[in-house]
């Protein structure tokens, strides 16, 4: 290239198309990958409803059926039932750190690496990813045994918290699983 810009001889405008056509071709790749990973690609998101117990509210994308039972609630979607499954629950953050091997008090990230660990010793899941969110949550994901699983913990007093468990076929449930955590209220 010379300071006049790029000219044709110089390979400039080949290796322009060369890395859009690879990027397209990545992408397209990806999506089909997602799509067809271990079930069906997660339907997009028209409407969301808000479903409660007596403790707390979230928002439901539709297609998700609903389960209340005592102190939690439970779904399943329209599209993949046996796959895609999301629960809201009251935990005990001690228990779940003692069952793991380890000490309390912990703090609440050493409270979903255990929550991974007690997966992992089980061969079920695998831990991929954890961040710490505004207000002290945790949101973290990892490989499921027959897709993807994401899981938020909001820490409570003591030992006491609310955890948010969405799993899905492939990773374009996602999407899903965003709707579950963004908008979960305690109202106790």
């Amino acid at each position: 290239m010379n300071a006049s810009g790029p000219r044709c001889g110089d390979g400039y405008w080949a290796a322009r198309i060369t890395l859009r056509a690879m990027r397209h071709l990545v992408l397209a790749a990806l999506l089909m990958a997602a799509g067809c990973a271990n079930g069906p690609a997660a339907p997009l998101i028209e409407s969301s409803e808000v479903v409660c117990t007596d403790a707390f509210c979230l928002s439901v994308p539709q297609g998700w059926d609903v389960e209340k039972g005592e102190g939690y609630l439970a779904f399943r979607h329209d599209d993949a039932p046996d796959q895609a499954q999301a629960t809201i629950s009251p935990i005990n953050m001690q228990a779940m750190v003692e069952n793991a091997g380890d000490a309390w008090p912990a703090e609440t990230a050493d409270v979903v690496r255990a929550f991974w660990q007690l997966l992992e010793d089980a061969d079920v899941a695998r831990f991929e990813h954890l961040e710490r969110l505004t207000g002290g949550a945790f949101r973290s994901e990892g490989k499921f045994e027959s897709g993807k699983m994401w899981h938020l913990i909001i820490p409570g007093i003591g030992s006491d918290a609310l955890a948010v468990e969405v799993r899905g076929p492939n990773a374009s449930w996602v999407i899903h699983a965003d709707v579950f955590f963004d908008d979960v209220v305690i109202l106790e």
